[in-house]
């Protein structure tokens, strides 16, 4: 069974995730405060053995580089990534949502029915896109409301919610 770790850092209040199985461990967004979510990792005693990108804004990727040399990572996994990934006991799909960025995906852990957005869908929220992006934006909505009801999601700041949930209330989905 996965456990996932929400380490909030930064001032704009990113979420950094660590997923684990009681030994190895993935890091998806990795915030900017390197120190606080090195120590984090390392009191759990934990294997980190691979990196997740949702997207690379700042605020998601500022510790990037510090945790790839803590942990000895020479590859993150992200938009160029093929569609499904396993890294040791952990399998999970790529979902390309751009929108919010032209670079930005889920990461979609179906058997644990998880998924972590990015600046994507927040809890009653999307992310911010620009004008040049909203076309892309929505059609990523559309695909989102396609989902599976029961799949907790995990965005990059704010509390968690579920597929359904956000079906049902997010203004920005339930209307499409």
């Amino acid at each position: 069974m996965l456990k996932v770790l929400v380490i909030v850092n930064g001032y704009l209040e990113e979420n950094c995730y660590v997923i684990h199985n009681g030994k190895d461990a993935l890091v998806i967004d990795p915030g900017s405060e390197s120190d606080k979510i090195i120590s984090e990792i390392n009191n759990l005693k934990l294997n980190v053995v691979g990196i997740l990108i949702t997207h690379y804004h700042f605020d998601h990727i500022g510790a990037l580089e510090d945790l790839k040399n803590e942990y000895n990572i020479t590859d993150v996994i992200d938009y160029k990534s093929k569609k499904n990934i396993k890294i040791k006991t952990f399998e999970f799909e790529i979902i390309k949502n751009y929108g919010h960025t032209m670079d930005s995906v889920s990461f979609y852990f179906k058997k644990e029915k998880i998924m972590f957005t990015g600046d994507f869908v927040f809890r009653d929220s999307i992310g911010k896109y620009d004008l040049e992006n909203e076309y892309t934006m929505f059609e990523s909505l559309e695909k989102f409301k396609l989902l599976p009801d029961d799949i907790t999601i995990y965005p990059g700041h704010g509390p968690s919610s579920s597929t359904g949930y956000e079906q049902r209330y997010n203004y920005f989905i339930r209307g499409l």
